[in-house]
This record gives C-alpha cells, structure tokens and sequence, in this order.
C-alpha cells in the first residue's frame, strides 16, 4: 500500500504566495473561513432521510451507466467532424477523458480518474461507488496526459495510476505541488511528472508530445497546461493534511505564427477546464464566494468544454446505505459545489 510521505515546506519571505503555509497549503479567501460557532448553533441536524426523486419526479431520472464509445454517436447524431471537434466523456464522478484533434492526430487527456471499486488507501476501506465504473484503463483508446487535481482517495487512486503506468508508459502526469514524489515512487519517470504551483504553466511544443507539426511552415503548435486555483484541500490521512496543493487544470491548444513580415501572432484553437473538486461559498446563506472563477474566466476567456463539480450530499457510501443524505444547506459547504455554486461558478 503506497502512502504520501511528502511534506511541502514553503520558506517565510515576503515574496509568500498567500495560499502557502510553512507546512503546507491554505485556501487564503474569506469563502473558505470555517463556520462560526454562531453559525454551527444555528445550523439543524445536517442528516436526513434520502429523498429519490427519480422515483417520483417526472424530469428527475436514475443516471444509467453506458459503455462509452467516445464520441462516435454524438458526432454522428449532429452531422460533426471529430477533426473540428473536442470531445470529452464523462468517466463518473471527477473523472473524464478529452480528445483534442493536433493536427491530425488524437491528443487524450485523462482528469482524475477511479476505476477501482471504492476510494481508500485498500479496497476493502472507504467510500464505495454508487454505479459500476463505465469502463476500465484498458478500455480507453488512448491516454497522452494524466491530469491530477489533488491527493484525495477518489481523485487520486493507486490501482487505477498502477494500471495507466502499465498500459500508457508514456503518459505525462500533471499535478498541483507536493504530489511528484509520489508519482515517482511507483515508478513514473521524472521527466513524465510537471508539477505546478497555482498560476503555473508549462507549454510543449508538438514534437514535445509526440504530434505532427503544423502544414504551415510559419504555425507553430503548443499545448500549454495552467495549474489554477481551486477552494478545496488535501490529505490522506490524519497526519498529512494541507501538506500537498489542490487545483483545477487549464489545457490551450495554441496556434502561434512566426511570419518574417508581421509580427508574431498567437490563437487559440481550443481550450479545456477542469475544475477538480471545490467549493465557492463558506455556507449555503454566506455571501462570500470564492473569487479565483471570475478571475480564471478573466484571464482565459471562453471555454470550449468545462467540467465543474457538484456534491451530492452523500460522500460515504455507507450513509447513503442507512437512507440517509447530508443536507447541502446546512452543513458548511466551503470545499464542495452544490448545483448551484456550480452554475454560478460556470
């Protein structure tokens, strides 16, 4: 059983980011301030019978696990070409895979993915899934990068990260700081491990990655990946938390034209976020929300595809075994989306 033994220091100078700590990481806004003791008095049992509404709402329906095809019925149900296209496909819960086409050629990018039955340091621990996995590492057509977005059992799970190694050796594998060590402690090369502090990039060039060039002699094609911040945390256990960072991913498919009689021109052909897991509001009333969305719609603009979070109410499947859900409005909901934070936060 491999276990995080990474602990991030970060050295007390003015130059600080906010969000580090001398052992770790925080969330430095206001709209991750625990709950006052006001606020906890006033807040009822967080527990209640689970409500199925797919039993008895007409617009309410049991999510179905399909065997995913990757795009293929969707591109042909609207009459797309795959080459104009980016593609993703939900994996079940923070997990997906995206397709972007580079000149000609597939580009896959896999964010947060569990295959395993439960999410716990063994796979007789921990919370199990509601619905079996839509598929399996074996079954993916094909894996270049490995977006991780923090350390958590079901964000980052080491039966599935075992089964990437063996099956897509040459995938590289992006993760917020603190999180390479353990990567290369399963044998990840270090070269295939970036790993970024918030506001962070890294751009590689096509060749970089194993793409065609662009037919034109003066387009250069980069993909540039943006670590950004997210409300969330991190840990594995009790003795190891906020000792790693959490973050969402941002992925741009560049095209930069190098043209000896204008200057340099750069656009972009596509563009990808994932959130991770993270919250936006200290509780369901507060009006503080989290500022870094606005500032990430700010600096990139439109997004061609967005995966953003939201939190059920049940983590713990044994919870939701007794019939029972924790309420979203009353329990301080700092590191997790309800529905409606994720639509503000979109």
């Amino acid at each position: 059983m491999k276990r995080f033994t990474t602990f991030y220091s970060s050295k007390s100078t003015s130059e600080t980011p906010a969000h580090h700590t001398n052992s770790g990481f925080k969330n430095p806004w206001p709209s991750a301030d625990p709950p006052t003791w006001s606020e906890l008095l006033s807040t009822k049992f967080p527990l209640g019978w689970y409500n199925d509404l797919a039993k008895r709402h007409p617009n309410v329906h049991d999510v179905k696990v399909i065997v995913p095809d990757w795009g293929k019925s969707v591109l042909k149900q609207r009459g797309l070409e795959r080459e104009k296209c980016i593609i993703g496909t939900p994996l079940g819960h923070a997990g997906a895979l995206t397709e972007m086409r580079v000149n000609g050629k597939s580009y896959w990018a896999l964010y947060d993915p569990i295959f395993s039955m439960r999410a716990g340091p063994t796979q007789y621990t921990g919370p199990m899934r509601m619905k079996p996995s839509p598929c399996q590492v074996t079954d993916l057509p094909g894996c270049d990068a490995v977006i991780i977005s923090h350390n958590h059992y079901d964000h980052l799970d080491l039966g599935t990260i075992q089964a990437l190694i063996k099956n897509f050796p040459k995938a590289k594998y992006f993760v917020p700081l603190g999180n390479k060590s353990w990567l290369l402690s399963l044998g990840v090369s270090t070269e295939n491990v970036i790993e970024l502090d918030w506001w962070q990039d890294r751009s590689f060039s096509a060749s970089e990655l194993g793409l065609p060039a662009a037919k034109e002699a003066d387009t250069e094609t980069r993909l540039k990946f943006t670590c950004v911040p997210a409300q969330h945390n991190s840990g594995r256990g009790a003795l190891d938390q906020g000792q790693t960072l959490w973050s969402g991913w941002v992925i741009e498919h560049l095209l930069i034209t190098n043209d000896e009689s204008s200057p340099t021109t750069m656009r972009r052909r596509g563009a990808i976020f994932h959130a991770g897991d993270t919250g936006y509001r200290r509780t369901a009333k507060s009006e503080a929300v989290c500022p870094v969305f606005a500032e990430i719609g700010r600096k990139f603009g439109f997004f061609d595809l967005a995966f953003v979070p939201i939190w059920r109410g049940g983590s713990l499947s044994w919870i939701s075994k007794l019939g029972l859900r924790l309420d979203h409005n009353d329990v301080p909901s700092a590191l997790h989306a309800s529905p409606v934070d994720a639509v503000d936060i979109h």
